[in-house]
């Protein structure tokens, strides 16, 4: 039987109170919206046991593909042109090689069976589908890295304060029912300078407006949380991130990609330093 749970504060601002936006929720897992701060996301999720089997990623993929090719023929036109994402896998890698560096130690969180770390650093992944970790587990640890099969929430807690040198978590966080937990725990673990490379369905794309409820950003219930590059920055600069959103002049694509900074000073001491040189 499966299990899940309510989500009654909103993970960027933290207020409580929500409206159910009816055009996108599909029975039985409701799609709301902040009433103070307007972040969409799924007001019930399935709890992380069951996204480790019951919805895991890989299932889910399938099922969502089959289910649009029957009933939206602007899907089954969009599969037709899949050929397009070569060149953007071309971009992302490039993208990950400048996030990543030469060396050091890299953390992606929701690796899936295999990883997307280049060469050069340590890798180490946490994923929750249990098949796709033991997948992935022989990969990594060809490296001399390892992968951890638990919710990144705490998979990310066995490792020390600066550890990583950078972090990927590409099609993460709008899986993760508490994006502010590992965003916070993520800043703990990363070295001062360190970067995020977020990647995430972007709910102000172009394609939602003309898609509608059948946007290939919607899917149910694994997809829990739907930022906008306010929403996310909003969240990431409250927790102590330098936010870069890198992909603003693309108007058609459906992903937000952005890199979280954490600064090589803390906000408070940059300031009184500041002040001081100033006198």
């Amino acid at each position: 039987m499966s299990q899940s749970h309510d989500r009654t504060t909103c993970e960027v601002c933290g207020h409580s109170g929500t409206s159910v936006v009816p055009k996108y929720t599909r029975s039985p897992w409701p799609v709301v919206s902040c009433n103070n701060c307007g972040f969409v996301f799924l007001g019930k999720v399935p709890d992380y046991e069951d996204l480790s089997v019951t919805y895991a990623w890989e299932k889910q993929h399938a099922e969502e593909k089959e289910r649009r090719k029957k009933t939206n023929k602007l899907a089954r036109f969009d599969a037709l042109t899949r050929f397009r994402l070569k060149f953007g896998k071309v971009v992302d890698r490039r993208r990950h090689q400048r996030a990543v560096g030469a060396g050091g130690r890299v953390l992606e969180i929701g690796c899936g069976g295999s990883t997307r770390i280049p060469e050069g650093p340590t890798p180490y992944g946490i994923e929750i589908s249990e098949g796709l970790s033991q997948k992935a587990r022989p990969i990594f640890e060809a490296r001399g890295g390892a992968v951890y099969h638990e919710p990144a929430t705490t998979g990310i807690e066995r490792f020390d304060e600066n550890f990583f040198d950078s972090i990927l978590m590409r099609s993460y966080l709008e899986h993760e029912a508490q994006p502010r937990l590992i965003l916070e725990r993520a800043f703990k673990r990363l070295k001062p300078g360190g970067t995020i490379l977020l990647r995430s369905p972007n709910y102000n794309s172009a394609n939602r407006f003309i898609m509608g409820a059948e946007w290939c950003g919607f899917r149910f219930p694994d997809h829990v949380n739907y930022f906008t590059p306010a929403s996310l920055k909003a969240l990431a600069t409250g927790i102590g991130y330098e936010f870069r959103w890198m992909n603003w002049m693309s108007l058609f694509d459906d992903n937000l990609i952005v890199e979280l900074k954490k600064p090589r000073r803390p906000a408070r001491q940059a300031a009184a330093e500041d002040v001081a040189a100033a006198a």
